[in-house]
């Protein structure tokens, strides 16, 4: 029997096998265009995740600041700023100390996902970086308290006697951030530090002499509920708050390991804004001088001539100068402690707690990161060594009352009369 021999193994003329190098290139195009797509908007939720992280963060410690007036015997919000050297050991003293103590608020609540700094200069402080300074003339106690005074009497010899950047001493830093005593947010001068300290027996009322503004000696202290209610400035735009810039270079870049927490060379955080300042030329922000004939009358005068004091003035806009003539500088609030992390692109944005607990969001108008009062700055100004680099007016006192002082009313003068 004769076999037919089967033709269905003989190969198919044309037919291919995988794609084509033009293909392949096409769809390596398509997946391209895709992930454009897509990585701007997985990083804007990202963003606006971690804002809303950060504005639940400060509801939360705005509740936890109220909470804590409510039941301290002098009616502070808190009993003062993160800041070892100036207002004593973390773990006791300060805003800080105050919510994790109370348990309002401890660590991952303390830190803003919006910043990439994530924790303070005064670490440095506390590892033993700046011993030497008394900052303000902090008193003692208060840098022997808690863990930082560990049975020790000298205020240069903390931590018993652990050397400066110690692993020893980073080991015990390491555990008060464990333990929740940590934070990347500034606080406002308002809030740590209320007002100036006025200088007794002269006819006219005069800036303390004892202290400088951003210590507590020379300072009124910690804001007071009764302070802010009698102010004549509301609640709801006195800032308490923010995400902290980064701080000072000399000041503000980690010298040594924290185990577990943070690596040595990390920048820093501020911890909180440096108080009433002017722009003298336009170059620079310097700040009020305690004592040395400032009087409260030159410092409020230019606002008095604006209206702000008897209400929020017309407009949202403060008629900065750059006279250097005695009483004639507008002093705001130096505000560039805090910074613009929040969002992407150009437009980005800080979240501020006032003082009736609720958060706003301000933008940056100009790109450079800070959150200008109404200083008039020159073009020539730079971010490195000015930090405003505009005159754009971001925090109006519509929305965040940035003025020297927090006066009860036009008549805080006296009633200019001179008894015998």
């Amino acid at each position: 029997m004769q076999r037919r021999l089967s033709s269905a193994a003989a190969p198919v003329q044309g037919t291919r096998k995988g794609f084509t190098l033009i293909e392949l290139l096409v769809v390596i195009a398509i997946i391209a265009i895709l992930v454009s797509l897509i990585i701007p908007a997985v990083n804007n939720a990202r963003a606006a995740a971690n804002s809303l992280k950060d504005k639940s963060n400060l509801k939360n410690i705005g509740i936890g600041l109220h909470s804590f007036a409510t039941n301290d015997p002098l009616e502070r919000f808190c009993t003062g700023a993160y800041d070892f050297r100036r207002d004593g050991c973390p773990d006791t003293y300060g805003w800080v100390a105050d919510m994790v103590n109370s348990g309002a608020a401890s660590g991952q609540d303390l830190t803003s996902p919006i910043s990439d700094l994530k924790g303070s200069e005064k670490l440095n402080d506390l590892l033993g970086n700046d011993t030497t300074d008394g900052r303000d003339g902090a008193p003692a106690s208060r840098l022997q308290a808690g863990i930082c005074g560990n049975g020790t009497v000298d205020p240069a010899d903390d931590f018993d006697g652990s050397a400066a950047n110690s692993p020893e001493r980073a080991a015990v830093v390491s555990q008060m951030m464990e333990d929740g005593y940590t934070t990347n947010y500034a606080a406002s001068w308002w809030l740590v530090r209320s007002g100036p300290k006025l200088q007794p027996g002269v006819t006219v009322q005069t800036i303390s002499a004892t202290g400088s503004l951003k210590g507590l000696s020379g300072t009124l202290g910690p804001l007071t509920r009764t302070r802010l209610e009698n102010s004549n400035i509301p609640s709801s735009v006195v800032p308490f708050l923010g995400v902290g810039a980064s701080g000072d270079t000399d000041e503000a870049i980690l010298e040594a390991d924290i185990p577990g927490k943070l690596g040595a060379g990390e920048q820093l955080a501020e911890a909180f804004n440096d108080g009433p300042a002017h722009s003298a030329d336009g170059s620079s922000v310097t700040l009020m001088d305690n004592g040395a004939g400032v009087t409260i009358s030159s410092v409020l005068a230019p606002f008095k001539q604006g209206g702000i004091l008897g209400g929020l003035p017309n407009g949202d806009s403060i008629a900065a100068t750059n006279d250097t003539a005695a009483g004639a500088a507008i002093y705001l609030q130096d505000t560039r402690d805090w910074f613009a992390w929040g969002g992407t692109g150009k437009k980005k944005h800080v979240n501020l707690l006032n003082g009736d607990g609720s958060v706003i969001q301000v933008q940056d108008q100009n790109g450079d990161g800070f959150l200008n009062p109404g200083f008039a700055m020159a073009s020539t100004a730079t971010v490195a060594a000015d930090g405003f680099t505009g005159s754009d007016v971001e925090l109006p006192p519509s929305i965040s009352w940035n003025g020297p002082l927090l006066m009860q009313d036009e008549g805080a003068f006296g009633k200019g009369i001179t008894e015998d």
